[in-house]
């Protein structure tokens, strides 16, 4: 009778653990299109645009710090997987790096505000923790540049990618601040980058 009773309860953990896991993708979608928005959204509204209560969250996320860091690392994915998806490591360094840049902003242009935001709570060096998934994705294609000798090789690689995740940040707190359309910051951007990490610059 004990084994039968188990048998039948057996599928209730799963269910409950894919409602879980559902409810916690709705809150991170919310999450992420309201801080994106208003990086100020509250708990309350990221949970009315989930579609769940408040407590709902706090039983996934016991603090905004969670919330804001489970968000963080979503947002890292997904333009992490647009990086991947542009293929870096097709075709010249030069073209290759602007199609990735290219994915990389289009995927970026949606987390302005938080970009922001995280940029606001984090230390530099956690802030650079948090987009090493991202830079391991460029890190072989500026390897490969310098190789080639059309990317500088008088600096280290590490200064390149720096720059290139600096000039990425400006362009998205310049569209914030009202200094420049979003229409031109693409094109500004990729054309910064490239100037600065060009291999006519440096010794070969």
């Amino acid at each position: 009778m004990a084994k039968k009773t188990t048998t039948a309860e057996a599928p209730a953990p799963k269910r409950r653990r894919a409602d879980a896991d559902r409810s916690v993708a709705a809150i991170l979608d919310a999450a992420l299109e309201a801080l994106a928005s208003d990086p100020d959204s509250s708990m309350s509204e990221i949970a009315r645009q989930a579609g769940v209560v408040r407590a709902t969250i706090y039983v996934h996320f016991p603090t905004r710090e969670a919330l804001l860091d489970a968000v963080m690392e979503y947002a890292v994915g997904q333009v992490t997987d647009a990086m991947r998806g542009a293929e870096p490591q097709r075709g010249e360094p030069v073209e290759a790096l602007e199609r990735v840049l290219r994915a990389t902003w289009r995927q970026l242009a949606q987390f302005h505000g938080l970009l922001a935001l995280n940029t606001a709570r984090l230390s530099a060096n956690e802030l650079h923790r948090r987009h090493l998934p991202m830079l391991d994705q460029l890190e072989p294609l500026i390897k490969r540049g310098q190789k080639q000798a059309v990317f500088r090789s008088d600096l280290p690689v590490s200064w390149l990618l720096a720059v290139t995740r600096s000039i990425v940040h400006t362009a998205s707190h310049e569209i914030r601040g009202g200094r420049i359309a979003e229409s031109e910051a693409e094109a500004t951007m990729i054309s910064t980058i490239l100037g600065a990490i060009s291999g006519k610059g440096g010794r070969a």
